[in-house]
């Protein structure tokens, strides 16, 4: 989705990590295909590092390859590359598996002396025990990105880690369950370094808006609103991924609205009950709680962005039908569609795999509008454009008009909408007219 959104990120937060690590008499050239920035296969590079998710691996191997076929050494690293390592070996010199916060000048210093190790793994290194502050003013001068105003986002991270172990989570196998806070003057210093290099004010936006990368901002109550606090004194607005469980708390919600949150993205995955159970969430998690919180945080002056998840298994047509009504009735702020997507890295992955039920491994289509998984009630093809068609169709005019109306943050509102409207009906009409579906097949599914 981030490809054509406003919530796509200024930069990616692991080459910020490493662009912040790397010494100064280093020079860094930062190049971002989601922004369509140009690749220079010709540069005088000693090296080239290419980090991807699942989505973009296979993108990734193209590029490694063509700049190795022009006698350039290049590094593959991230988090696919972190649990595919074999694949990745072969488009490569070296391979970096992990968190490369502690192994990074290790790896430039043998760059350097022309002794670079095929690989070079986290576990190998002391554990990364502190967030590394990030450095915007080199990001700025390294990239191609400029300053933005506050309906496109600067990406910072308060936290990194998480102690849970959820099975489609690739968390506690790559950051790892340690759970470490960022220095809050150094948090400080960063968000006012990430103003003056990326911000610029305009007539409707007259703070930054920074999107949270933490993996889980909330693993309490008590370490959430240090959190919030901390925020709360940086004068600007964000957006953050949190349990909706935490927003069941009013004095959790007033604090997010009083630091400046424009919006959480709340995995809520279903309305219906046994789906919910069968994600371990039943017995916490209904829709008319889901409504309750819903009403109270927009009240409050909250946006509770929705993440629902398809299973083919456990998901019919009727359904994905009932809940595109809810989401309209009940006016969900930018909800997002998913199609269950087991992400190698995951226990969910493994126990797909385990068990046959991965079909297709072509990462190009681990975008989660894509079925990967076996299907045994409906035709892979056919599961895939319902919940398309019906993606877009909660983001017709109508629906829009509905949320703008009744949700707060009325700028962010419009701009988020339209973004995803026009990015979803492309997608439909690419769907359409790749497949060549026949009015006669898509009746089944209208």
């Amino acid at each position: 989705m981030d490809e054509d959104s406003n919530q796509k990120p200024l930069f990616h937060m692991a080459l910020a990590v490493l662009t912040s690590l790397t010494p100064k008499q280093h020079t860094i050239s930062l190049v971002d295909e989601h922004f369509h920035d140009p690749i220079d296969y010709d540069g005088s590079y000693d090296f080239v590092g290419i980090t991807s998710r699942t989505i973009e691996a296979t993108r990734a191997y193209e590029i490694a390859d063509r700049f190795r076929q022009k006698g350039k050494k290049v590094v593959l690293g991230g988090l696919h590359i972190s649990f595919n390592p074999e694949e990745a070996a072969e488009h490569a010199d070296t391979i970096v598996i992990g968190e490369a916060d502690n192994l990074w000048t290790t790896l430039l210093d043998d760059a350097a002396e022309g002794r670079l190790q095929p690989v070079y793994n986290a576990k190998d290194f002391p554990p990364v025990k502190e967030i590394v502050p990030i450095d915007y003013a080199r990001i700025a001068a390294s990239s191609k990105r400029g300053k933005v105003d506050g309906t496109k986002s600067i990406p910072i991270y308060v936290t990194r880690g998480c102690p849970f172990n959820c099975s489609f989570c690739v968390t506690p196998n790559f950051t790892g369950k340690q759970y470490r806070s960022q220095d809050p003057q150094k948090l400080k210093q960063q968000i006012e370094e990430a103003k003056r290099h990326f911000f610029k004010e305009n007539g409707r936006t007259s703070k930054p808006w920074f999107m949270l990368t933490d993996e889980n901002l909330g693993i309490n109550k008590k370490k959430l609103w240090e959190a919030l606090d901390l925020l709360k004194e940086c004068d600007i607005t964000f957006s953050v991924f949190l349990s909706i469980n935490f927003l069941e708390d009013e004095t959790t919600v007033r604090k997010l609205v009083d630091a400046g949150c424009n919006f959480v993205l709340a995995g809520l995955e279903s309305i219906k009950q046994s789906t919910l159970e069968a994600y371990n969430k039943g017995h916490v998690n209904t829709a008319d709680n889901y409504i309750k919180i819903i009403s109270d945080c927009r009240k409050a002056g909250l946006n509770i962005q929705g993440n629902f998840l398809f299973n083919p298994a456990i998901d019919t047509f009727e359904d994905i039908d009932e809940l595109v009504q809810f989401v309209k009735k009940h006016h969900i702020f930018m909800p997002i569609f998913q199609i269950i997507t087991p992400y190698p890295g995951t226990q969910m992955y493994k126990d797909y795999k385990d068990k046959g039920l991965i079909v297709n491994e072509d990462w190009e289509r681990y975008n989660a509008l894509h079925l990967v998984i076996k299907s045994d009630r409906y035709d892979p093809l056919l599961f895939q454009y319902k919940v398309l068609k019906s993606y877009a169709d909660i983001y017709s005019w109508g629906a829009i008009i509905g949320r703008i109306t009744n949700n707060p943050k009325k700028l962010i509102n419009l701009v988020t909408n339209i973004a995803f409207r026009n990015h979803l009906r492309k997608e439909l009409a690419t769907f359409e007219k790749t497949h060549k579906l026949t009015p006669a097949r898509l009746q089944q599914v209208s």
